[in-house]
């Protein structure tokens, strides 16, 4: 198992080495002139050059790497050109109502989908069976602004029984903030819930033509109960594996979700950062994201060499 994690370690470390530079090239590559923003366009030549040199974007763009770069590791994300404020400062603040959407969407897809796709499963051959399956593919086109519209239409603006947008603080009110967050982590959950419930599905119907189901059901167990205490956890692997992916997907539909809910997150800040030029900003959290992604991946890695053995003995084999 610790060769399996520290080969999991080199892993993430050389990615996210690897991330760091396609997310330096990618961003520096979209053009804009934050210079312009910051001067305006009747800024002479002289004062275009001294903020140039003063901000320290005419230097090649090796070093300017290097120095972000030597800044991550320490860090210190830099400053936001336009606002001034400090971005790894920002980035904790506005922490919070992503890591509640996002995280919530996730506790709410996982479980929903196991029961659902399981649910699907033992009833394959079933008109209820087909049932769930529709409603997978609806959720699966659903985009996550379309569903964050009509939440708000029906829950917000006719029923009154949630608020149309904004965030409390945990710290300030759990309550509120539970209120808050309800219709942003429904609308992100739709899709991923969708996913999720496919997945499991086809892992639960190929789990339940295996010769130890077929045992479990000889020595006296019902169909669906031998999928409840025996297929459940062999379905549970693959999802673990979607849902570290998901994960990403989920931070994406983050971005469209806090704007349409007008929530203080990373995803509100990525859109602010973008419209205003503030290329440190933008690469700053797109590494940021791209670390969180990368880690949580690594720790479902790790946990599903604790899930499936054979992965584990494979893994110590090499």
């Amino acid at each position: 198992m610790i060769r399996h994690t520290l080969r999991s370690l080199a892993t993430l470390l050389f990615a996210a080495l690897v991330g760091s530079i396609v997310v330096f090239v990618l961003v520096n590559m979209l053009g804009g002139d934050i210079v312009t923003v910051l001067l305006g366009k009747e800024a002479g030549p002289g004062d275009v050059q001294f903020m140039r040199d003063e901000l320290g974007i005419d230097r090649p763009l090796v070093v300017q790497y290097l120095d972000w770069l030597r800044g991550v590791a320490t860090g210190d994300l830099g400053t936001s050109y336009g606002m001034g404020y400090d971005i790894f400062d920002e980035i904790v603040r506005r922490l919070e109502p992503t890591l509640m959407i996002t995280l919530g969407g996730l506790l709410v897809s996982i479980p929903l989908a196991l029961l659902l796709g399981t649910y699907s499963a033992t009833n394959a051959k079933k008109v209820r069976g087909g049932v769930i399956d529709v409603f997978s593919q609806v959720g699966v086109a659903i985009p996550a602004f379309w569903a964050g519209l009509l939440l708000v239409l029906v829950f917000a603006v006719r029923l009154g029984w949630l608020p149309t947008g904004g965030y409390v603080p945990l710290s300030e009110d759990p309550i509120e903030t539970l209120r808050s967050i309800i219709l942003p982590v429904m609308a992100l959950s739709l899709g991923v819930t969708a996913v999720f419930t496919r997945y499991v599905r086809t892992a639960m119907i190929d789990v339940m033509n295996e010769d130890f189901m077929r045992a479990a059901m000889a020595r006296g167990r019902t169909r669906r109960g031998a999928a409840l205490f025996h297929g459940v956890r062999n379905a549970s692997i693959p999802l673990v594996t979607v849902a570290a992916l998901q994960f990403g997907q989920l931070i994406a539909g983050a971005v469209v979700v806090e704007n349409v809910f007008v929530l203080p997150g990373i995803g509100r800040l990525i859109v602010t950062a973008t419209l205003g030029r503030e290329v440190v900003v933008v690469q700053s959290l797109a590494l940021v994201i791209m670390l969180f992604i990368l880690v949580l991946n690594f720790l479902v890695d790790i946990a599903y060499g604790f899930l499936d053995p054979r992965i584990r003995d494979k893994a110590e084999s090499q």
